[in-house]
């Protein structure tokens, strides 16, 4: 069939077809107008918290520098300025390479790339020279900058001044260092103080007890009562001594730390102590005791100065002596707990300072060394020691020991 010219008419063509364009137009230019009001909505929101992050970075105590990928600095905040002396405007625009001079921090990102695959760094310490010539010491973390689309656009520099920071340990590491050689000079002296003691003391009790033996009843009773004097005397300067050198002996790192078995290490004790226990009628109870890592000389040392203790100050009751130990998270408690007299809790720390004594000699003879001793041997043992008591109903002293692997029960 032909077509009429009114079908061919561009005109009829047009009419036809312009609602349906007119639809497209309108949606199309709703669809721009919706991207456009969303484009500036996004746009403010990325200005609101880009102000809002560089107000953050204003305010930071920390020194922070923006550097971009040509290695210049492009943005500081006032702290920066502050650390460095100088102002915004002399660091703007700078080569960082030259602001840090020699010292260690990346220049560039692709450095802190080839240092840090993860694109982080630190913190690290390092020295920092500011524009008036010094170097402040600085504990630095730098890390990339990427943009929405993972692209690297430079990187950050977050600083915190260490000065105070290396000045206390400056001082920490002068004073332990002063301590180590005081106590290494204390224990030196204290060795050769006490063998030089040691003849002029036998001398002295040699000759008081020739004394003794020759003219005793021979001087009168006056006589007899002060050289009894000198022999107690001098005895008791003769223990004192050597318990001084076994206590100056103890921070000395002679032994290296082996498998101990402390049930070992007790019956050891016991035996040492076989008359002392007779003596006293005690009778010791040992539950099962672990292997532990430590100086075995020194381990029975410390249960023996224990042992001793518990029988020394004992009550009117037989003396009945308890050992044990308990497993903890990251070491061993030990027990030893007595039925002795006790101790008041205003004394329980006193106890075990050096010649600390809570009873006279008359009642209990020793020097009041011996927890001294043990306390000594414990913290070299990375442990600690304390007592609980109560006067009159004995004592019962903790101390714990680094736990390990290879620990087991004997």
């Amino acid at each position: 069939m032909e077509q009429t010219p009114r079908q061919n008419d561009p005109q009829r063509v047009y009419e036809e077809a312009w609602p349906d364009m007119f639809t497209s137009l309108q949606t199309a230019y709703a669809e721009l107008t919706r991207a456009q009001f969303e484009l500036e909505r996004q746009t403010a929101e990325i200005e609101a918290g880009r102000d809002l992050f560089y107000e953050v970075i204003e305010s930071m105590s920390e020194a922070w520098v923006l550097i971009d990928c040509s290695g210049r600095v492009e943005r500081v905040n006032p702290a920066a300025s502050a650390l460095l002396k100088c102002e915004e405007a002399e660091l703007v625009g700078r080569s960082f390479a030259e602001i840090c001079g020699s010292h260690s921090i990346p220049a560039t990102p692709w450095q802190l790339l080839e240092r840090a695959p993860s694109g982080r760094l630190g913190p690290y310490d390092v020295e920092l020279p500011t524009q008036a010539g010094d170097l402040v010491p600085l504990s630095v973390s730098i890390g990339l900058v990427r943009d929405r689309r993972d692209k690297i656009i430079g990187m950050q520099m977050v600083a915190n001044d260490i000065t105070a920071r290396k000045q206390a340990e400056s001082i920490s590491t002068r004073q332990a260092e002063e301590l180590r050689r005081s106590n290494t000079e204390l224990e030196q002296f204290a060795y050769v103080a006490s063998h030089d003691l040691q003849e002029p003391l036998r001398m002295m009790s040699s000759f008081a007890q020739l004394l003794a033996e020759r003219y005793k009843a021979e001087l009168g009773p006056d006589a007899d009562e002060f050289i009894d004097y000198i022999v107690d005397g001098a005895a008791r300067m003769q223990r004192l001594i050597n318990d001084l050198l076994r206590y100056s002996r103890v921070g000395r790192r002679e032994r290296d730390f082996t498998a101990v078995d402390c049930t070992v290490v007790v019956e050891t004790v016991c035996a040492n102590l076989r008359a002392a226990i007779e003596d006293s009628g005690a009778v010791v109870i040992t539950d099962a005791l672990p292997v532990v890592m430590a100086d075995e000389t020194q381990l029975v040392q410390l249960f023996q100065n224990l042992l001793s203790n518990a029988m020394k100050f004992r009550g009117d009751k037989p003396v009945v002596i308890y050992l044990g130990a308990e497993r903890r998270e990251h070491d061993w408690l030990f027990r030893v707990r007595d039925n002795g007299i006790g101790i008041e809790p205003q004394y329980v720390e006193r106890i075990f300072l050096i010649f600390q004594r809570l009873h006279g000699r008359s009642q209990y003879p020793g020097t009041g060394i011996g927890l001294a001793i043990a306390k000594k041997i414990v913290e070299r043992h990375a442990g600690r020691i304390w007592v609980e008591s109560e006067a009159g109903k004995g004592s019962t002293f903790y101390f714990t020991l680094p736990a390990r692997e290879l620990a087991r029960h004997a």
